[in-house]
C-alpha cells in the first residue's frame, strides 16, 4: 500500500455543500483517499498515520449522526459479504489508529455524507462534503452486535472555519463603506432633518442553497413568484433556512433545511408569520378576510424536506396549532 501524505482542512475550491455523484468523484476531488473504506488516512509531518476524512453512509449500526456531533464507529471486525460485525475491533487497525492520532494532534477531519446516511442530514443521492470536524474523544465499548468496538466523538468546527469568511468580510466592508459614504454625503448636502437608515440583511448563498434554487427553477415554493432582476433579466430567489443557522440550537446547512423563496416569503418565514405543518401546508398566521390561511408548499421530487426542521421552526415561534 502506498503511504500518501495526509492533507488536513479544505481541499482546493471545495467548500461545505459541494455535491458528488459517486465515491470515485469524491476521491478524484482528493477529499477522501478511498473508494470504499470509511476512513481516509495518510502520513502526517511526524511520519505517523493520521486520518484526514471519513464518510458517513450506512456504516456501522452503532453510528450516531446529529450533524453538529457525530459518534463514529471505527474500522474492522465486519464480514465483507454481509457487513455484520463478527469480531472485536482493535486500536491496531490502521484506520482506528489514524483517527486516534488525529485526535491527539487536533487535526481537523473532513466529513462526507452519502445518501444512505441519517435521512435528514444526508443528500437524496450521491455524496456531499459537509465540512470540518474535530475528534474530541475516543473509547471502546460493546456494540449492538455484542463485540467490542472503537468509538470516536466528532464535533463540527465553528462556522468561521467552514466558509470563505475573509472574502465575505471584504464584501461586507465594501457595502458598509458605501452606505457610510452615502450617509456622509447626505449629511453634508441636506439639512439635518433628513436622515438615512440602512437595514442590513444577510442572504446566504452556499452550494446547498444554490442547488435547491436550481431544483425549483428560482420559483418561490410558497407564492409561486419567479423574479427577474437587473438589465439582463436574471432569475432571483433566496435560500431560506427553516431552522435558522447559528447558535447552540441552530439548524444545518443541508437541502432538507432549505426552501427556495421570494424575498417577501423569506422574511415572513424568518419572522414566524408563516410556518409549515408536517404535511407541508404553509400557514399564514395573520391571514384576514378572503385570503387563504394555508396553501400547499410547492415541491419537487429531488428535494426531501426534513420534518424535524419544520418542528424546530414551530417550537422557536411557540406555535402549537397545526392548522
Amino acid at each position: 500500500m502506498v503511504a500518501y501524505r495526509a492533507f488536513f482542512g479544505h481541499v482546493d475550491e471545495f467548500l461545505p455543500g459541494a455535491h458528488f455523484d459517486s465515491r470515485q468523484a469524491v476521491k478524484d476531488a482528493k477529499l477522501h483517499k478511498e473508494r470504499e473504506a470509511g476512513i481516509s488516512w495518510g502520513l502526517d509531518e511526524g511520519g505517523e498515520r493520521a486520518a484526514d476524512a471519513i464518510v458517513l453512509n450506512q456504516g456501522y449500526e452503532d453510528d450516531l449522526d446529529k450533524w453538529d456531533e457525530v459518534v463514529y464507529t471505527g474500522a474492522g471486525g465486519r464480514d465483507r459479504n454481509t457487513g455484520r460485525q463478527i469480531e472485536d475491533q482493535t486500536w491496531e487497525n490502521r484506520g482506528n489508529a489514524s483517527l486516534r492520532r488525529s485526535r491527539i494532534s487536533a487535526n481537523p477531519v473532513r466529513v462526507i455524507r452519502g445518501s444512505e446516511g441519517e435521512k435528514d442530514y444526508s443528500p437524496v443521492s450521491g455524496y456531499r462534503y459537509d465540512g470540518l470536524y474535530e475528534i474530541v474523544e475516543e473509547w471502546t465499548e460493546v456494540g449492538k452486535a455484542g463485540f467490542r468496538i472503537c468509538r470516536f466523538r466528532l464535533r463540527r468546527l465553528p462556522a468561521a472555519t467552514q466558509e470563505l469568511t475573509p472574502v465575505e468580510q471584504q464584501v461586507r466592508d465594501i457595502l458598509d463603506q458605501r452606505d457610510q459614504d452615502a450617509a456622509d454625503q447626505n449629511s453634508a448636502d441636506v439639512p439635518t432633518q433628513r436622515r438615512t437608515a440602512t437595514v442590513e440583511r444577510i442572504v446566504r448563498d452556499t452550494a446547498v442553497v444554490r442547488r435547491v434554487k436550481r431544483w425549483h427553477e428560482y420559483t418561490c415554493q410558497i407564492c409561486g413568484l419567479a423574479l427577474t432582476v437587473g438589465a439582463e433579466g436574471k432569475s432571483y430567489a433566496e435560500g431560506a433556512h427553516i431552522q435558522a443557522l447559528g447558535g447552540s440550537a441552530g439548524g444545518p446547512d443541508v437541502e432538507g433545511n432549505v426552501l427556495c423563496l421570494c424575498p417577501n416569503c423569506h422574511v415572513r418565514l424568518d419572522r414566524g408569520a408563516l410556518y409549515l405543518t408536517d404535511d407541508f401546508q404553509v400557514v399564514d398566521r395573520y391571514a384576514e378576510g378572503l385570503a387563504a390561511r394555508s396553501v400547499p408548499l410547492r415541491t419537487v421530487e429531488q428535494h426531501r424536506i426534513g420534518e424535524r426542521f419544520l418542528r424546530a421552526h414551530r417550537r422557536f415561534w411557540r406555535i402549537n396549532d397545526l392548522y
